[in-house]
């Protein structure tokens, strides 16, 4: 017996609510997978579109309402330390690797052992 396929067409609102809620349940493999697909889709414009972004979230926060600026500051300040903190450990691993060559070729020219 061969199983048969069903084409289903909806239309489905996805609101920032549900938006929100799917990005917070992908696991980071994933949400780094949105971020590459933002980047593709916006093709370089992406710096354009958050200033109007900034500006909505500071209107709100006029307004009274702050919590997108609290969201978007916190995930900006660590995002931003921990790009900085991953840099740093590349950089120490690629040090400690060097030293670790360097040694091993200055002891084979002095006759010892690499």
């Amino acid at each position: 017996m061969n199983a048969q396929k069903v084409l289903v067409t909806a239309e489905v609102d996805v609101t920032p609510e549900a938006l929100a809620a799917l990005f917070w349940e992908m696991a980071s493999d994933k949400m780094a997978d949105f971020f590459a697909e933002l980047d593709r889709i916006a093709n370089g414009k992406l710096c354009f579109q958050m200033a109007w972004v900034v500006q909505e979230i500071q209107e709100r926060a006029d307004r009274g309402d702050h919590r997108a600026q609290v969201a978007f500051q916190t995930m900006l300040t660590h995002a931003q330390g921990y790009a900085e903190s991953a840099i740093d450990l590349r950089c120490w691993n690629a040090k400690r690797e060097i030293d670790r060559m360097t040694k091993g070729y200055l002891n084979a020219i002095a006759g010892g052992e690499a």
